[in-house]
């Protein structure tokens, strides 16, 4: 027996265990790692809110502060001032002195007073000694000198995190070349190894610390009762002082901070498990929570997530220290994977999801009122779906599928998937952008090019797409009309196909309209429209789309999507695109002659690209009308751009070349990455309507919009973002440095002379609407 089908009973197991297996990964590297820091720090914070209690009363704070420098005279003091401090503490009963300040031999005569001092108090007077970093790394020892042969030097060495604060302390440390006992350890009178370290309990309140002036000392006229206390001395000041936070309580100087690490130690040698204890706590809970049976969840996984909350604060009590945030984080997780699994298994019981895929089904769609029936419906059919899932290991159709969805979900711009049966998928989209659906199914053509790999074979996977478009009807019978298009194209290889109900009459009108081509460009049927565009730095008209349209003598005005599609698979889109550029061109010359700024904009076919035909075509008119290369744009979707290869490449190239500018047409509804913006030969970046629509939806729209425009200002494009249809929007656009927008706020398409007249009397239309 073939190995890989030996372990498949393995790969089938760990399958349907991945949720808890991920979760898993990702909390125990978050714990590893220590990026759920913040979260545990905030936990803790919170925890110490509950816990809060007050010092022991133990260790009282003579501070230098603001009134002592104000009283006595400027910091650093002359010695003497410090004796004549440390002979009042001993005389009023202090039973050890630690002067948490960094001093340095000053005048000799006070430092001799000094060292008389401490050398009359033996073992009773400690001074700080640490490491200064310098900005190169280096460390400069500050030790204190000739101040007595008694006093024991200890270390003040704090290390500060991120948040600015101190989370931890060690017994020991090195300074210089020698080791040193923290100025806590002996306060408290616990010591440790070198290296090791203790957690803050930040639980106690730093209101609750005796506290007292030096200045008040030094005369006499502090309350503060030292006797048989410990007595820490310094700095206090707003000035000379450095704050650090204290989760919970603001902020204080070090000194409180040492007073908080000696009240932790003394209440016992605090012990630190780390996360990994609670961790695998939750990985047992989530265990019984998401595959245990029902009693289990109950006895174990609903009583295990409380534990999660309420033993670090017994713990902590206890004097036992955890960080719990890898652990909510595994069970919390889990917590949502265990809801969502009672939503789908409820879901797979009304038959409203799909038992492969976990994808909703046809019939949820079909039950759902809320639908917006004026969407186009989109149907996607995978070629030879059967004969794929009949070559495949059992239980691995749920895989095949699964990626199937998510290929499919890259090119819908996420939009709801409903799974129906024999490979069939179906959506909505927005109705009034069908141009838009026809890229987006040309690009996921190109994303099913590359095979599928399951179960470590590849398959190739075509998919072909059918489009209902009648709204009044009922979805029911939409469905029926999406699904029967997609089987045609599939049937005819084609990419897609719309379902078209229209009479016979109807249909050979459709297909006389190539024919009618010619006559209607000869007789003036078909003409151009000029969308403006708005400059929105100046706020001034700087430019125009020129959008072709027909209108039909008979039926009216008829969709660009239907005539161009035609002309477009008949080779006929040349012609009709030469016709707009020479319009385009004769209109540019006479707006130019008012502003010389101006530039229009016109579309370009993808299957234009792909020869080099069209410089000419784009040369001739410069030539005829005589206007700069620079006041022509040429707009094509970076999609399209990619999808015709390296001849459409070319083609750009050597349009810039000519000076014209390049706009990536409806950008962010492709495959807008990096890699095609820097092949494509862009000047211009035109932002697709639905991103401008969402723009004030909230803050996460807003930010890919912003991202999008200095992205492009970053890569030297100007942004022109379409469907401007509130003043809102046009104001928000300016707000984030848009360059030029347009759409049927700032005006409609237009015919030449209204063009014309809007640049010959220019009325400004101001950003803030």
């Amino acid at each position: 027996m073939p190995l890989s089908r030996a372990l498949e009973p393995l790969t089938v197991l760990a399958q349907k265990r991945k949720p808890l297996l991920w979760l898993m990964l990702v909390s125990g590297l978050m714990g590893i790692a220590a990026f759920m820091e913040p979260v545990d720090l905030a936990l803790l914070t919170l925890r110490n809110k509950i816990r809060a209690q007050p010092v022991s009363g133990e260790v009282v704070v003579v501070g230098v502060d603001d009134e002592a420098i104000a009283t006595t005279g400027p910091w650093p003091w002359n010695r003497a001032r410090l004796a004549a401090l440390t002979d009042r503490l001993f005389e009023s009963g202090a039973d050890r002195v630690f002067f948490d300040l960094y001093l340095p031999p000053l005048e000799p005569k006070g430092d001799r007073a000094f060292a008389e001092v401490i050398d009359r108090h033996p073992g009773a007077v400690f001074l700080a000694s640490t490491n200064d970093y310098a900005a190169d790394g280096k460390a400069r020892v500050l030790e204190p000198s000739s101040l007595g042969d008694t006093a024991e030097v200890v270390s003040t060495m704090k290390f500060l995190r991120y948040w600015n604060g101190v989370p931890d302390l060690a017994y020991r440390q090195v300074i210089g070349d020698r080791v040193r006992r923290s100025m806590e350890t002996a306060i408290a009178g616990i010591d440790g190894r070198l290296g090791e370290k203790f957690p803050i309990d930040y639980s106690y309140t730093l209101a609750s610390i005796p506290y007292a002036s030096a200045a008040d000392v030094i005369t006499g006229r502090s309350e503060l009762d030292v006797k048989g206390r410990t007595v820490v001395v310094g700095l206090n000041s707003k000035t000379l002082s450095t704050r650090l936070a204290v989760p919970g309580q603001g902020h204080a100087t070090s000194v409180f901070v040492t007073v908080l690490g000696a009240e932790t130690l003394k209440a016992g040698r605090p012990a630190v498990l780390g996360w990994w204890p609670l961790w695998m706590l939750a990985v047992a809970v989530s265990t019984a929570l998401l595959y245990g049976s029902n009693r289990l969840k109950w006895m174990l996984g609903v009583p295990g997530l409380s534990m999660l909350v309420v033993l670090p604060l017994v713990l902590e009590h206890a004097h036992v220290f955890v960080e719990v945030a890898p652990a909510l984080l595994l069970a919390v997780g889990s917590l949502v994977v265990f809801a969502w699994q009672q939503v789908l298994e409820r879901r797979r019981e009304l038959g409203l999801v799909h038992p492969v895929s976990g994808l909703p089904t046809v019939n949820a769609m079909l039950r759902r009122e809320d639908l917006i029936s004026s969407e186009l419906l989109i149907a996607a059919r995978v070629r030879r779906f059967a004969d794929i899932v009949s070559t495949l290991p059992p239980d691995f159709e749920h895989e095949l599928t699964k990626l199937i969805a998510a290929r499919l979900s890259i090119g819908t711009t996420g939009a709801q998937l409903w799974h129906g049966d024999d490979g069939n998928f179906v959506w909505l989209t927005n109705a009034a952008e069908l141009e838009l659906v026809v890229d987006q199914f040309k690009a996921m053509q190109l994303i099913f090019r590359s095979p599928i790999k399951v179960a470590e074979r590849s398959y190739d996977v075509d998919v072909a797409f059918g489009i209902d478009r009648e709204t009044a009807l009922p979805m029911s019978h939409r469905l029926a009309s999406a699904l029967a298009a997609a089987h045609a194209a599939s049937e005819e290889g084609v990419c897609w196909m719309v379902h078209d109900p229209a009479t016979a009459k109807a249909k050979e009108w459709k297909l006389s309209l190539l024919g009618e081509l010619d006559d209607a460009l000869e007789a003036g049927h078909i003409w151009v429209a000029y969308q403006p565009q708005l400059d929105l730095r100046t706020a001034v008209i700087s430019g125009a789309e020129a959008l072709v349209r027909w209108t039909h003598p008979v039926r009216g005005p008829i969709s660009p999507m239907d005539f161009v599609e035609i002309a477009e698979r008949n080779g006929r889109i040349g012609k009709v695109t030469a016709f707009v550029l020479d319009r385009a061109g004769a209109v540019t010359r006479d707006v130019l002659r008012r502003n010389p700024a101006f530039r229009m904009s016109v579309n370009l076919s993808p299957s234009e690209l792909s020869s080099s035909m069209i410089v000419d075509v784009v040369r001739s008119v410069l030539a005829r009308y005589q206007i700069p290369p620079d006041a022509l744009v040429l707009e094509i979707t970076e999609t399209a751009a990619i999808a015709e290869g390296q001849a459409a490449l070319a083609t750009l190239n050597e349009l810039r070349m000519l000076g014209i500018g390049i706009a990536i047409d409806d950008y962010g509804t492709g495959m807008s990455t990096l890699e095609y913006l820097r092949k494509i030969p862009a000047t211009e970046l035109k932002i697709d309507r639905r991103f401008t629509n969402a723009l004030l939806d909230g803050p996460a729209d807003r930010a890919v919009m912003v991202s999008t425009i200095e992205l492009a200002h970053i890569l030297g494009l100007e942004v022109v973002a379409e469907g401007i249809e509130t003043p809102e929007q046009l104001f928000a656009l300016a707000q984030i440095r848009c360059d030029r927008g347009q759409g049927y706020h700032i005006a409609r398409p237009m015919e030449d002379s209204d063009l014309k007249e809007m640049i010959a009397y220019p009325a400004k239309v101001k950003a803030n609407g």
